[in-house]
């Protein structure tokens, strides 16, 4: 058997002519999801400390707080001192 050949569609290509280029759109920076932050994010639609946050599960993916987040974030706090401990020494 051959393979078939695929052909990807640029969009807007079947209304081009030859020789023109598709139109490109440029997307501006984006803020962080997390609430009230006005960042621009850099780590899924995170900043970096609201990134760390979702990694220890303080926020959702939607950026709003979790129900436990009171009991999470002194858990956080105390390893965030345990990670500064272990730098200086």
């Amino acid at each position: 058997m051959t393979p078939i050949p695929i052909r990807l569609q640029v969009r807007g290509e079947h209304h081009m002519g030859k020789g023109k280029k598709p139109e490109m759109t440029v997307v501006g920076a984006e803020h962080c999801k997390c609430n009230g932050c006005k960042k621009p994010e850099s780590k899924f639609t995170f900043c970096d400390e609201h990134y760390e946050w979702f990694k220890f599960g303080l926020i959702t993916k939607t950026g709003t707080r979790v129900s436990d987040f009171d009991k999470k974030q002194g858990h956080y706090m105390a390893h965030v001192e345990r990670q500064k401990t272990y730098k200086v020494a």
